[in-house]
């Protein structure tokens, strides 16, 4: 391939001979040290220098030339997570390479790849497969193996025999090749075990992965990624053979859960997908997802593990995944091994969406900002660690233009970002309600971002306050909405800590609020609220006639964010395991369950994980000793269904 492009840039009159030193390089030699830095991984370094050589005119109006570019750089545009200009680039190029022979064959089957690989970060397994076919119809030999790889990865969840097929291909020329070390061949060996595993035959799975392990070197104390790939599938191995203390063990000799100076900590924002007919998850259905996360706290690549209930539920696990985030400050505290490649266990959530009870008023702010010509920006449909980079840019270039509206807009979405830190957030939120009241925004958009400035400086022991002296303002209290919101926020109770006494007054107020329809969710949360009250006060009757006000099914909460507050966590004395603690994990784990009209828990389940298993029946025994206040339910005795609650297990502390 070098020396065909050689010959083209001679053709289009480029010297080849070496310059002087202090000569600008040659068009060969900067393809030479793009192609060179693309194949070592870096291919931020190989993009520019592509796009140095794009600058010559002149090698540009030669087709092959212009091919072989986009198709070497639009390989390095997808692995810098710019995926569409990538394959565009990629797409533009592979025509042209394959009408030229075999001369370029070894480029076109690249391209190949290199489009599967795309095709897999926008979870389009489908078209990965058709990709990695077509290059493994060109590859013989040794070279089959990369794409026989790929396509068990994508297969592996269809449990129709494909990926079994292809990764024993694999194993099968890796195992009689000479060329290939013992590391290489473990590496093949895992990702036959790996289909073995989701073809529901976990013991000679873990057969195939502990001969991985010994031509890796065994459980030593040094661990890489492909020593961690193993050995974590061996912990699923055991797992699925009933063998729980082999799976911690290997567990342990990944490091997963054991760092020394920060743990691992829950993203920010953690989705889980929905259990039912659109996703067609089963509330048993797990997954094991595997990620990397970037050093500004976005997940950069998703490649599903584990995940019996087939390609569906492996893609709906994926994707979920793919939105989380984390704070840049507890991204960066993770070694890089394990922000290379983590492991996380899943499972779908039976919750519905359950908007905050502030959020008529984030709408209304919302409508305002429209009215007054600002734009979606992009970032409202981006996970917040990658939305806060744009946040902070249009912001920046809304100050210099002293663009009020847009500066608002830039505020508030950085105001409302998970991974921004606190400081930061109370002084945006200081600005944005200024600058609202400067425009004269409506009552019930003011509200709104007074109500987040206040919430912020107060912290949440003192917001009742703040929030009482926000209903006192006349153009708040004389808003139906912001009205509404305020009294039902300052009505609620919090944790450990029980409802004001005038709770009943200001919940009928809201009921009462002029302006507002009849079933108006803040109308059914403060209705429900009034069912509990009166029903905590022993009135029968009266709670049954505020709940039937309501036009809610016994199992809902509610249509707004209204969930029964925690009023007691039980004994925790004993919680930690003593299996994970002799082992030195730590980790968390995401429960959910039912909260009875008593406010005890029903049924609890793990649907989130780290690391995957260890934890898991401690945090099911621990979240059945939750307390939370008591409900009022005509028929079947459960308040809430899909209640939630995170654990956090940390050596030398309780759980929490």
């Amino acid at each position: 391939m070098a020396s065909l492009i050689l010959a083209l840039l001679l053709a289009g009159g480029q010297q080849a001979a070496s310059p002087p030193s202090s000569a600008a390089p040659t068009l060969q030699q900067l393809f030479d040290q793009a192609t060179k830095a693309g194949a070592e991984g870096q291919c931020a370094d190989a993009v520019k220098t592509f796009e140095a050589i794009e600058k010559n005119a002149k090698a540009m109006a030669n087709p092959t030339v212009r091919a072989a570019v986009d198709v070497r750089k639009g390989y390095c545009l997808a692995q810098l997570e710019r995926a569409e200009e990538g394959e565009a680039a990629i797409r533009r190029g592979l025509p042209i390479l394959a009408t030229k022979g075999a001369g370029f064959a070894e480029e076109v089957r690249q391209a190949h790849l290199a489009l599967g690989q795309v095709a897999m970060l926008r979870f389009d397994y489908g078209g990965a497969a058709a990709e990695y076919r077509l290059a493994l119809d060109s590859s013989a030999g040794a070279d089959r193996i990369k794409p026989l790889m790929a396509l068990s990865q994508v297969t592996m969840f269809d449990q129709d025999g494909e990926a079994l097929r292809y990764a024993s291909e694999a194993r099968s020329i890796a195992l009689a090749d000479a060329s290939f070390d013992k590391k290489a061949r473990a590496a093949v060996q895992t990702q036959y075990a790996r289909a073995l595993l989701n073809a529901g035959r976990a013991p000679e799975a873990y057969a195939e992965l502990k001969d991985s392990l010994r031509k890796q070197g065994g459980l030593t104390m040094k661990v890489g990624v492909s020593d961690l790939a193993t050995r974590s599938d061996l912990a699923i191995a055991a797992w699925l053979n009933h063998d729980a203390d082999s799976a911690r063990n290997y567990l342990a000799y990944t490091g997963a859960g054991r760092f020394e100076k920060s743990p691992f900590e829950r993203a920010r924002d953690m989705t889980l997908p929905a259990c039912g007919a659109e996703t067609g998850l089963k509330p048993d259905d797990m997954a094991i997802i595997q990620f990397s996360l970037a050093e500004d706290g976005h997940v950069a690549g998703v490649l599903p593990i584990y995940a019996p209930a087939g390609r569906t539920a492996a893609i709906a696990f994926a994707r979920e995944v793919s939105g989380w985030s984390w704070a840049p400050e507890e991204a960066r505290a993770i070694p890089l091994l394990f922000r290379l490649t983590t492991r996380i266990e899943m499972r779908c959530t039976n919750a519905g969406e359950r908007p905050d009870l502030s959020q008529p008023l984030a709408a209304a702010a919302e409508a305002w900002l429209e009215s007054k010509g600002v734009a979606d920006a992009g970032w409202k449909a981006l996970p917040d660690a990658k939305a806060a980079p744009l946040e902070r840019a249009a912001l920046a270039a809304a100050r210099s233009k002293d663009d009020r509206p847009g500066m608002t807009a830039a505020a508030l979405a950085l105001v409302e970002n998970s991974v921004v830190p606190e400081a930061e957030r109370k002084t945006l939120a200081v600005e944005a309600a200024a600058w609202g009241e400067a425009l004269g925004a409506p009552p019930a958009a003011r509200a709104y971002l007074e109500l987040q400035k206040s919430d912020l400086a107060a912290g949440h022991r003192g917001r009742t306050a703040g929030r009482r002296a926000l209903l006192a303002r006349p153009e708040f209290q004389n808003d139906p909405l912001a009205a509404a919101t305020l009294r039902l926020l300052i009505s609620m109770p919090g944790f450990r800590t029980s409802a004001p006494s005038d709770a009943d007054s200001l919940l009928a107020a809201v009921v009462a609020t002029p302006g507002l329809p009849e079933r108006h969710p803040l109308k059914v949360a403060a209705q429900l609220q009034r069912a509990n009250l009166a029903a905590k006060n022993g009135d029968l009757a009266a709670a049954q006639r505020a709940f039937e006000q309501t036009g809610l099914t016994s199992r809902q909460c509610a249509l707004l964010g209204l969930k029964p507050a925690v009023r007691s966590t039980g004994d925790l004395s004993n919680a930690f395991p003593d299996t994970a603690q002799r082992l030195g994990f730590e980790g968390w784990v995401r429960t959910e369950f039912d909260v009875a009209t008593d406010g005890k828990t029903i049924a609890p389940r793990v649907v989130s994980s780290y690391p995957a298993f260890v934890f898991d029946a401690a945090a099911t025994n621990m979240a059945k000793g939750l307390r939370y206040t008591s409900s009022y339910r005509p028929e079947d005795g459960v308040a809430c269904s899909a209640q939630d609650a995170p654990i956090s297990f940390r050596l030398g502390h309780m759980p929490k």
